[in-house]
């Protein structure tokens, strides 16, 4: 049976990723217990692990705020990004087999078909899934787990950077030269892609681009 504060935690998530609280919105924590219909006792116990999870902040009497990363944050964030990303797509081009790469290329279509019915949330929800299945086919669950946990705060990064689907198109239509990339275990292709892949997004600087891919 699924706890008050379980349950607490998974409802106040999804408000945050179906985009009902905002990066910078303020949530005080009465008003989200009596937008959920639970005490206010599992609601701060979900607020904690949210905020140890980076989701959001709490202050003493004003409740909880979604996580706004400032311009140095995201870059910050990105180049992590890009380098688990690297190293979970060189792991999976080497575990990955035919049935692994079908699926990815099912996640690649499903986040194509969401951007362009204008489906926000689906959109970035597929994008991630696209991401975290590349990195569980590399089959190191260490990775796996640093993996889910770094993008759930690029979730609220895409949320606010989002607001035009050209642009959103345009990112995703790297999804299924990466996934050829990794079939073919060619190292080169799949660091150069990854790094196009986020460098404008996240505004990676030149050297760190330079690192993985000399040409850039």
């Amino acid at each position: 049976m699924t706890s008050q504060s379980e349950l607490a935690y998974q409802q106040i998530k999804e408000m945050i990723f179906h985009m009902e609280l905002l990066p910078g919105a303020r949530g005080p924590e009465l008003q989200i217990a009596s937008k959920l219909s639970i005490s206010r006792t599992p609601i701060h116990d979900a607020l904690r692990r949210l905020e140890g999870e980076g989701l959001l902040r709490l202050e003493r009497n004003r409740g909880a705020t979604v996580i706004q990363f400032s311009d140095a944050e995201v870059k910050e964030i990105g180049t992590l990004r890009l380098s688990q990303d690297i190293l979970s797509m060189q792991l999976a081009a080497y575990y990955g087999c035919a049935s692994d790469f079908e699926r990815l290329t099912a996640l690649a279509e499903d986040c194509e078909a969401a951007a362009s019915h204008g489906d926000v949330y689906g959109r970035i929800q597929k994008d991630i899934d696209f991401h975290l299945e590349i990195s569980r086919i590399s089959s190191n669950t260490h990775l796996l787990n640093q993996q889910f946990a770094l993008y759930q705060q690029i979730f609220l990064i895409q949320i606010s950077k989002y607001t035009d689907v050209e642009h959103s198109l345009v990112q995703i239509n790297h999804h299924k030269p990466i996934i050829a990339a990794i079939r073919k275990g060619n190292i080169a292709e799949i660091r150069r892609l990854c790094c196009l892949h986020v460098q404008n997004f996240y505004q990676i600087d030149p050297y760190i681009l330079s690192c993985y891919c000399p040409e850039m």
